[in-house]
């Protein structure tokens, strides 16, 4: 079975707060051309500000930084 966990590139927190930054303009885009006329832009705002911050919060670490938080849990 494939881990999902060796799929996903490595990111700094530089990197995903750039990918999170292009996430939420993606989103709002394609938000103002399928359903702005369902439901409210700020509606989608909401959603790709909440999409972006979980993408840096719980996005891939570098592997060093996984192995330093290992390192202090086995201690």
């Amino acid at each position: 079975m494939v881990e999902v966990e060796n799929m996903l590139p490595r990111m700094k927190l530089s990197d995903r707060i750039t990918w999170a930054f292009l996430i939420w303009i993606f989103f709002n885009l394609l938000w103002l051309r399928f359903v702005e006329d369902y439901i409210p832009q700020w509606v989608g705002a909401i959603i790709a500000t909440a999409l972006g911050a979980a993408l840096i919060i719980f996005g891939p670490r570098p592997v060093e930084e996984i192995e330093d938080e290992e390192e202090k849990e086995e201690k």
